[in-house]
Parts: structure tokens; sequence; C-alpha cells
């Protein structure tokens, strides 16, 4: 377990300094005139500092022991979140964000963390009414509209 957390800081390590590399080589600019690379190569540096600082951390803690991490996971659930996540993506242009959301969010409220009906049927309308009035009405932006024109 500890080596995967090195090998995984390690990898964000080498990616942080590819993007501070590339990003350099786009011209980073100042900070009264930025250029193309600017915002890239702090964000890179940024990775970077966060990877370094975990690796410090992985390679000072003992192996832990007690179960794995796959330990009580249920395959199930996981493969029918992943499938549903996926048709999600297929038909959001069909169904319509508001539609395709509010079955999404019902099924996640009810399948993966079993709520009652009424509990699952509010928490989902209040949800879509509260991405609808942020993003239509505040920000003005447009959401996918489906079939049934919502």
């Amino acid at each position: 377990m500890k080596r995967t957390y090195i090998i995984a800081n390690l990898i964000w390590l080498i990616l942080s300094v590819a993007i501070c590399v590339e990003s350099w080589r786009l011209n980073i600019g100042g900070f009264h005139q930025p250029g193309p690379g600017f915002l890239l190569f702090f964000a890179g540096a940024l990775l970077g500092i966060l990877a370094l600082i975990s690796l410090i951390q992985s390679m000072k803690e003992r192996e832990p022991e007690g179960p794995g991490v796959w330990a009580g996971v249920n395959f199930l659930k996981l493969g029918l979140l992943v499938g549903v996540l996926f048709l999600y993506a297929i038909l959001l242009p069909k169904l319509g964000f508001l539609l395709g959301t509010f079955l999404l969010l019902l099924f996640l409220f009810r399948v993966v963390e079993p709520y009652r009906w009424k509990k699952v049927f509010f928490a989902s309308l209040l949800t879509i009414g509260v991405i609808y009035v942020f993003f239509v009405i505040i920000l003005e932006s447009r959401l996918p509209k489906g079939l049934l024109g919502f």
C-alpha cells in the first residue's frame, strides 16, 4: 500500500515537471502581462508542491495494518453506478439536463444510499431546482434540452 502511494506521488511529480517545462516553452510572461503558459506554469508548480508534500508524508508513514483498499467494496453497486453514469452521459442530449439529472439523482439517492422515496424525491427536486436557478437564471447559461423541451 505504501509503495502504491509512493509510485502515484512520483507520477504526479513527473507530470507537474512536464507541465512546468511545456508551459515555460509557451512563455509564462509576467504578472502584469501574463503569457499563454502563465496559468499552466503555476498550476503545474502547485501540483508539484502538493505531490512532493504527499510523497514525503508517504515515505514517513509506516505500512498500515488491516484490510486492503478494496475491502468492503460492493462491486455490484460500483458496477451499477458506473453503468448508470455511462447511460446518463449517453442519454443526456435526448432526455435533457433537468429530466436526465433528476432521474440520475433518484437512482443515486435510492439505490446507492437507500433513503425513503419521499426524501429521495424531495432531495432530487430540490437539487434540480437549485441547479436551475443558479445556472439558468443567475448565470444565464443554457442547459441541454431534451425531446420534451426542458
